[in-house]
């Protein structure tokens, strides 16, 4: 825990040097980088060996500071989530100063950083809280954090309006905390982590409440279907690097609280897995269906934020199942996929936020049908772009698929099971489908974007970043490739921290699916040098031939290539037109034309309506507020005498 803590007190004095030096540009950038990723490296070793020496049903290198009713800890599931706050942690904090660069005199950068430290800090400390007190005080920090973020460019009304909605939602998630951590405390009784966890006998039968609180809190800290509208709108609002740690990061609090249920309580009933599964099978299909529909850029990687976040609570759900009914080798699988997916979607989202972030940069636009053609001007933001749309559909040989792969093997392996579990097979149906429609959404941003020609802005001057925005972007995609093409990288340590979280006697060398994973992987490279190596054969003889000119058929009219080519609209139409009703589309069509404006169904559906019914009924009784003192008077004598007789009929009943 002492390095830990010098490592937080770096990455805090980098906030300090980014505002004594926020009148010297390089010294303040400079200093940030190197004292945050300074940091973040110092942190991260414990945490490593943590990992390292977790054995199935041991605890680990389990180390605990108690400051009276403060007690921070690390355990092998604090060590996983602290490795993915800090690893990507810090190459949001190395990509943030060259990002925000071209507004220094317009905005306060010098604020930005320091916020985005402690934020770090604050997402640190929720993982190594050890105690009610400590979770709460950090998670109010992280949650204040991010508004202050969201809200970066106040000027912006969208940047308004989700820092309002977030506001409320992130109270109301603290709000359920409160009450899920009262519903089983004991008056004068322990309330460290571990001391909840010594009374679960006493819980476990009345931990309908504590569960219930839970899924709400938690929930809507991840951006679960039907929880998920505030994420959108924020991760859209806030700066590209702070939206990679929003959803790379911080909505994995959401699922390490979850997680951290669970070792509370042992082992959930089969209610609480079946409630995680439908809604991680509604998430992901909806999350990638509704981005499917979407125009925007940074919205459509938020929506597919809740699509993994749905593809994470499979797994979780379908290891308490394997809990509940007894099968600890599917419960260690299940919840390796989650922890395994949680890592992996860090990774490959924060790529692709930082690629978006370099486009918007480049343009000035989040805009699909304002963009194309960037391929040829920004080669290096479309590869790693692309490393990172390959990785999120799940395809070999990147990390996506071999977290997909074991969550896909949790699900299985509960169809084979001679009980009630059985019927969780069902859901791998779900997440082929979500696969599918995830690679078409991908194909759909990477076309328009980086293929064809500018639609309709003047793109001639974009060009790739400078090294500040490109290293970060190099470093996840290394690290993308490098868990895909060498699974027993990470597979390992997940599936002990996995047997941590619910111990079992089954050899850990029995549930690697390692060698599977990587011979799918290597088979895909193989694939692609074969077709590299078509490709550069076709090239060669069509060199060698003679070229043959020929007018091109512009089916009747002359031709208009940018109008000619694939919208963000037209290209989803078709598949998100087989889920119309849950798609939240608006379409206009015409002769020559069709366009369909987004809406979040949750959202403009049913919150909204809500909330001017509220806001309705506050105006007409903000008429009261500002009543004649007489009037007030005459309610309170009312309300006496109301009082008064109620009293005298009790007295004269008795």
């Amino acid at each position: 825990m002492i390095w830990i803590a010098v490592g937080l007190a770096l990455v805090l004095a980098g906030a300090a040097a980014a505002l004594v030096w926020r009148r010297h540009a390089f010294a303040a950038d400079l200093s940030f980088r190197v004292l945050v990723l300074g940091g973040c490296l110092v942190a991260v070793i414990p945490a490593l060996r943590t990992i390292g020496s977790a054995a199935a049903g041991a605890g680990g290198a389990f180390t605990t500071v108690h400051l009276g009713m403060w007690a921070f800890g690390l355990d092998p599931l604090s060590a996983w989530f602290l490795l993915i706050i800090l690893g990507v942690g810090g190459a949001t904090a190395a990509y943030g100063p060259t990002y925000l660069a071209p507004a220094r005199g317009d905005r306060n950068i010098a604020a930005a950083h320091a916020l985005l430290a402690v934020l770090l800090v604050a997402l640190s400390g929720v993982v190594i809280a050890q105690s009610v007190v400590a979770f709460l005080a950090a998670w109010e920090v992280m949650a204040l954090c991010a508004y202050l973020l969201i809200m970066y460019e106040q000027g912006d009304a969208e940047a308004r309006r989700a820092g309002f909605i977030y506001l409320i939602l992130t109270h109301l998630s603290t709000l359920a905390l409160i009450a899920m951590f009262a519903s089983v405390s004991a008056p004068g009784g322990d309330l460290s982590f571990a001391g909840i966890a010594q009374r679960r006998a006493e819980i476990l039968p009345a931990a309908g409440p504590f569960l219930a609180f839970a899924l709400l809190g938690f929930g809507l800290k991840a951006g679960a279907v039907p929880l998920h509208f505030w994420l959108p709108g924020a991760h859209a609002a806030a700066p590209s690097h702070v939206s990679a740690l929003f959803s790379g990061v911080m909505i994995k609090t959401g699922i390490y609280g979850l997680f951290r249920v669970i070792t509370l309580v042992g082992s959930p009933p089969a209610w609480w897995g079946w409630i995680l599964l439908g809604f991680g099978l509604a998430s992901a299909i909806l999350g990638v269906v509704w981005a499917l529909a979407q125009h925007d850029l940074k919205r459509l990687l938020a929506y597919h934020s809740v699509e993994n976040i749905g593809i994470i609570l499979m797994g979780m759900g379908v290891g308490v199942l394997g809990l509940a009914y007894g099968h600890p080798r599917i419960a260690v699988l299940g919840f390796a996929g989650a922890l395994l997916h949680t890592l992996n979607h860090a990774l490959f989202k924060s790529l692709l936020f930082l690629g978006a972030g370099a486009v918007v940069r480049a343009t000035g636009t989040r805009m699909l049908d304002r963009l194309g053609g960037l391929g040829r001007r920004m080669p290096l933001t479309a590869l790693a772009f692309g490393l990172g749309a390959v990785a999120i559909v799940g395809l070999p040989p990147l990390n996506g698929f071999v977290s997909e792969w074991v969550v896909f093997m949790a699900l299985l392996g509960a169809g084979q099971s001679p009980d009630s579990m059985r019927i969780a097979a069902a859901a791998t149906a779900g997440l082929a489908l979500v696969g599918g429609l995830a690679l078409a959404c991908f194909t759909k941003v990477a076309g328009v974007v980086f293929l064809g020609r500018p639609r309709t802005l003047d793109l001639r001057e974009a060009h790739d970043p400078g090294a500040g925005m490109l290293a970060p972007l190099a470093a996840l995609a290394a690290m993308c490739l490098a868990i895909g093409l060498f699974p027993a990288i990470v597979l390992p340590p997940a599936l002990r921290v996995a047997a941590w979280v619910a111990p079992t006697s089954t050899p850990l060398t029995d549930l690697l699916p390692t060698r599977t994973a990587a011979a799918v992987s290597m088979l895909a490279v193989v694939l692609l040098l074969l077709t590299g190596l078509l490709f550069l054969l076709r090239r060669w003889l069509r060199a060698s031939a003679t070229p043959r000119i020929r007018e091109t058929w512009a089916c009747g009219g002359l031709p208009d290539l940018q109008r000619a080519q694939y919208t963000a609209s037209s290209y989803a139409a078709p598949l998100v037109g087989a889920f119309f009703p849950l798609a939240g589309l608006h379409e206009a069509r015409t002769p020559s034309s069709y366009h369909a404006e987004p809406a979040d169904p949750v959202l403009d559906g049913a919150v909204r309506p809500v909330w001017r019914v509220v806001d309705k009924a506050g105006q007409g009784i903000r008429a009261v507020q500002s009543g004649r003192i007489r009037w007030y008077l005459l309610a309170v004598v009312f309300t006496l005498v109301v009082l008064l007789l109620h009293l005298a009929t009790r007295g004269t009943a008795r």
